[in-house]
């Protein structure tokens, strides 16, 4: 009787193991990309946290599972991919009546402005100057706006830019309409604290230089003949209004 090479059982018993269904292959444990958490302090934004570290504000969003980029609350922990060290971070600040009043300037006598006109730039990011670039490349003569108020992206969160038409009190395309624009897609998320107390101080020195009555403040849909959406479903009109009639 021959010898069984002992050599060979070793791979008999793989085999039947294997053919017996009882041997699985072990899973690999998933590779977690290296970054750091950041926990939100009072003043910060997402959109400055995600420029200080030079993030895609998409990239963190989805990340951290935000819909909103506008509500994030403090003490929330972010992950941050692909960061080392922590950073700080430019705390956002109010801006004040008389900052606004600098801003906008002193009266303007030949000027007789009745109405504003409020919009959104259905866009995540931007401030004046992007927006100047793109409306000379459609032919619209420049920054379409008057005023624009940032986010946080291009611009500070709650930053009023003053546009050229202003400066030289040029109407746009409606007489004695001032138009205002704030960055952000107000169907997609919400206006931020910054910008809202911004644009409630802008409108207010825009009305006591121009005595404009509450009723022509408008959204850019409420103008006849209009068919948008903007400033979006989400922009927070009539809190606006009411935080006018307060003074």
């Amino acid at each position: 009787m021959k010898r069984l090479n002992f050599k060979l059982i070793p791979v008999f018993l793989y085999l039947t193991l294997f053919i017996s269904g009882c041997v699985t292959v072990p899973r690999q444990p998933a590779v977690q990309p290296y970054g750091i958490y950041h926990v939100v302090g009072r003043g910060q934004t997402l959109y400055r946290i995600a420029k200080t570290y030079n993030i895609s504000i998409n990239e963190l969003m989805r990340t951290n599972r935000i819909s909103d980029p506008t509500q994030i609350e403090i003490g929330q922990k972010l992950f941050l991919p692909g960061v080392r060290l922590p950073l700080p971070i430019e705390s956002y600040k109010l801006v004040s009546l008389e900052t606004v009043r600098k801003l906008v300037g002193p009266k303007y006598h030949a000027s007789h402005w009745r109405y504003i006109t409020l919009h959104h730039s259905a866009t995540l990011e931007g401030n004046a100057e992007c927006f100047d670039r793109n409306h000379r490349g459609r032919r619209m003569g420049g920054l379409f706006y008057h005023f624009v108020i940032g986010n946080g992206t291009l611009s500070g969160d709650g930053e009023i830019e003053v546009g050229w038409r202003w400066r030289k009190q040029e109407e746009v395309n409606r007489p004695a309409d001032i138009q205002i624009c704030l960055v952000g897609n107000f169907n997609k998320e919400t206006v931020s604290s910054v910008q809202f107390d911004a644009l409630v101080k802008l409108i207010k020195v825009l009305r006591e230089q121009y005595n404009v009555p509450i009723r022509n403040i408008r959204e850019h849909k409420d103008i006849k003949g209009k068919n948008t959406e903007c400033p979006g479903n989400n922009f927070p009109f009539y809190k606006l209004l009411t935080e006018l009639k307060k003074n």
